[in-house]
């Protein structure tokens, strides 16, 4: 396949989304290239931004299509999609919206914009804010940090430390491969500018409480306590509490839950995969792949070519309604007919039609 791709711009985001498409495609083995205007020799001709085409489409022409935030956006569209074969928005959002604007469905799909990956998860920083006294005292605990840092991740949690005679525990979490910032002794001006900077305020000892909770609690910062002393009375400011090493390792593997759902949410929007999916849509325009090839990747992802068929948003509504009322057969016919549609709207693509 060659494929085409059209930018007018320059030194703006969609030269980047049009670079990135170029170099995935090339990657995947595809003759992909970069112009101001349409290669008549080309398989597909792709826009990255519909507004800018200036040149009668083809049904083999597909375009992106976002920031449609003005009437006659939506008016540009409609002529774009009356010459183009598939407008290709970065959203199902965006999709279903111009659907109910009258633009015709059977022409609009959507594919979520990628990521470099090149970001690093922000680390959560762990604050403990007391002196070492295990030679002497008992009570705090010290060497259960040990025992918890062992059972997290380093890519996501480092330590500030502000107190005596850590040392040979700050020793082990580096060796364990946490990031450290470590103050041996106390200092008040350094300590206010700490405390705000914690994303928790970490204290595991059993003495009644930590004056350093106060502290963080009056600076905002989510704490990590024992329920004891006065940590108790101070209601509402306890935002996890712990006991032991279990119960300290479950609070932060709770806290990692959370970071790693976040990055999880897009670890799959790469610019190799966005660019798959843009070859699926082609190959669906062009008529040149199996249905059975271009349905392999189904449940893996809803975008890109299962955006197009066959669970059609014209369909969908009265699908609803029928199963609704329990009308199981009729609804299983429209499903049915629906389908077929598709695959003979595929065949006719495939005869040139």
């Amino acid at each position: 396949m060659k494929v085409n791709i059209i930018n007018t711009s320059s030194g703006w985001i969609l030269e980047k989304f049009a670079v990135r498409l170029q170099e995935e495609l090339t990657n995947l083995g595809v003759a992909a290239s970069i112009n101001r205007h349409r290669v008549e020799s080309a398989a597909i001709n792709h826009h990255v931004m519909y507004d800018f085409i200036n040149f009668a489409g083809h049904p083999h022409d597909t375009f992106m299509i976002t920031h449609v935030d003005q009437d006659w956006r939506v008016r540009v569209l409609q002529d774009r999609l009356r010459q183009c074969g598939m407008g290709i928005c970065m959203s199902e959002e965006t999709m279903n919206t111009l659907t109910t604007y009258g633009l015709p469905r059977k022409k609009l799909c959507y594919i979520n914009p990628a990521h470099d990956h090149v970001m690093k998860a922000k680390k959560y920083v762990v604050g403990l804010t007391h002196r070492r006294h295990s030679e002497t005292d008992f009570r705090k605990r010290e060497e259960m940090l040990i025992d918890i840092a062992q059972q997290i991740s380093p890519e996501l949690f480092k330590f500030v430390i502000m107190g005596d005679s850590w040392e040979s525990i700050i020793d082990e979490l580096r060796t364990l491969g946490f990031e450290v910032d470590y103050y041996n002794e106390f200092i008040y001006d350094k300590y206010l500018e700490i405390m705000p900077s914690l994303d928790y305020y970490f204290y595991f000892g059993m003495d009644e409480g930590s004056m350093g909770f106060l502290d963080a609690l009056a600076a905002g910062v989510k704490t990590i306590v024992t329920p004891q002393g006065y940590h108790l009375d101070a209601r509402g400011g306890i935002t996890y509490a712990g006991e032991t090493v279990d119960d300290f390792v479950q609070i932060f593997h709770e806290i990692e839950g959370e970071r790693r759902k976040l990055i999880a949410s897009v670890e799959d929007w790469t610019w190799e995969n966005f660019a798959r999916k843009h070859l699926e849509v082609w190959h669906y325009l062009l008529g040149d792949v199996e249905m059975a090839e271009l349905y392999k990747n189904k449940g893996r992802y809803k975008d890109g070519i299962f955006s197009v068929f066959p669970e059609d948003y014209t369909v969908r509504p009265y699908l609803l309604k029928e199963l609704q009322n329990h009308n199981y057969i009729k609804a299983s016919k429209i499903a049915v007919q629906r389908s077929k549609e598709v695959v003979e709207d595929f065949k006719n693509r495939k005869k040139g039609l």
